[in-house]
């Protein structure tokens, strides 16, 4: 029962999270505004922003 609920709940984050990512990488390529993309694609972004900072 615990691992049908952890397996529904990760579908349904992981489906979220797949759709930011390409909302994310259709900003990157200039096909979609800023404030045309979700929450998480834009904390997404700032996170890989960061890192490439960082890494410089």
């Amino acid at each position: 029962m615990a691992n049908d609920k952890r397996f529904m709940a990760w579908k349904r984050h992981h489906k979220k999270r797949k759709s930011a990512k390409a909302k994310m990488k259709l900003y990157e390529q200039g096909k979609l505004a800023h404030d045309k993309l979700p929450a998480l694609a834009k904390t997404f972004l700032k996170r890989k922003q960061r890192s490439l900072a960082k890494a410089e």
